[in-house]
C-alpha cells in the first residue's frame, strides 16, 4: 500500500512539472476560422506584422483564408470568393466582395459575417463592418440592406 502511495504521489508531482512548464504563448488577436465540420468558428492566436489599421486588416483577411492548422480550422472565407475593394474610415470598414458571394448558402454566409466581424473589429480603429457585394450593400433575405455589423451582434461562446 505505501509503495502505491508513493507512485501516487510521484505521478501527481510529474503532472504538476508538466503544468508548471508549459508556455504560455501570448498574440495580438485572435483570428476565426470554421470547424472541421464548419459548424461553429475556431480561433488560432496571431502576432500582426503590419503597423497600420488598413495594413493589418488586408493581412488578417488573408490570414483567414489560409490558417495554419487546416485539420482543426478551415477557412472561414472561401479561397475562390476574392475582396475586390476594402475600405475603412471613422471606425467603419466596408468590405466589397465578388459576387461569388451569393452562393453561399445561409449558414456559410452567417458563419463568415461572424468569422470576418470577430476578427477585424479587434484592430485598433475597426469598430464596425459592412458588407458589399458587387458595390450593392449586402441585403437580407427581405431586401433591407444589412448595414453595419458589430462583434457584440453575434453570440459569443
Amino acid at each position: 500500500m505505501k509503495k502505491s502511495g508513493w507512485m501516487i504521489a510521484l505521478l501527481m508531482f510529474g503532472c504538476l512539472l508538466t503544468v508548471g512548464c508549459h508556455k504560455e504563448e501570448s498574440y495580438d488577436m485572435q483570428i476565426y476560422y470554421l470547424n472541421s465540420e464548419e459548424t461553429a468558428l475556431n480561433t488560432e492566436g496571431y502576432n500582426l506584422k503590419s503597423d497600420k489599421a488598413e495594413g493589418q486588416v488586408q493581412e488578417v483577411l488573408k490570414k483567414m483564408q489560409n490558417p495554419k492548422d487546416s485539420v482543426e480550422c478551415v477557412p472561414a472565407i472561401p479561397t475562390d470568393l476574392m475582396i475586390t475593394d476594402i475600405r475603412l474610415e471613422d471606425g467603419r470598414l466596408d468590405l466589397y466582395f465578388s459576387e461569388d458571394y451569393n452562393i453561399l448558402d445561409a449558414a456559410s454566409e452567417a458563419l463568415l459575417q461572424a468569422a470576418v466581424v470577430q476578427t477585424v473589429t479587434q484592430i485598433d480603429g475597426v469598430e464596425r463592418v459592412q458588407f458589399h457585394v458587387a458595390d450593392e450593400v449586402l441585403k437580407d433575405h427581405h431586401g433591407d440592406e444589412v448595414g453595419y455589423l458589430r462583434s457584440e451582434d453575434f453570440v459569443q461562446k
